[in-house]
């Protein structure tokens, strides 16, 4: 019986080629059809009908709250606090400090309020579909953003208007 001695100078190269030959099989790709539809389209389709959306996925019930910037109000700011309920109603109160506190702001809005259509996560707080939007928010885990009313823009800094959850809902 004979006896294959193998050293290191010999493996070497046979390594280096399998290596490569293993890294060229992975940069293979399938041909792109044209007509074809991307794969699973129907499925995530049905899936975000089924509920998979923001205002379901989300723990978005709660009381947020944050000191927002404020022209005029030295050093201080607009406290606000928004509890969004079970039901789809709103709270908000806003309450200025520092300044002139004589123009104290007063609280704001009780009413319900609407996820956006189609899987948004924005949420409008108004009290019929003839008012004018009251607030709008980005909702996302743990935070809501305040965001411009009209357009649902990202107010600047946004970091600056952003509310953290501060307490669950109590039913």
């Amino acid at each position: 019986m004979q006896k294959t001695v193998y050293n290191h100078r010999s493996l070497g190269p046979c390594l280096l080629t399998l290596c490569a030959s293993f890294w060229l099989l992975g940069c293979v790709s399938k041909p792109v059809t044209v007509d074809a539809p991307p794969p699973h389209m129907h499925e995530q389709g049905q899936q975000a009908l089924q509920g998979d959306t923001p205002e379901t996925m989300l723990d978005w019930h709660g009381t947020y709250q944050a000191l927002l910037p404020c022209d005029g109000c030295d050093g201080g700011g607009i406290a606000i606090s928004v509890q969004l309920r079970d039901d789809k109603t709103a709270v908000v109160r806003e309450r200025r400090v520092g300044g002139d506190l004589s123009r104290t702001v007063v609280p704001s809005y009780t009413g319900p309020f609407s996820f956006d259509p189609v899987g948004g996560s924005l949420i409008s707080l108004r009290r019929s579909a003839q008012e004018p939007v009251a607030y709008k928010f980005f909702v996302a885990e743990g935070w809501i953003e305040m965001r411009e009313r009209a357009t649902g823009a990202a107010l600047k800094p946004s970091h600056m208007y952003r509310l953290r959850k501060t307490s669950e809902p109590v039913n």
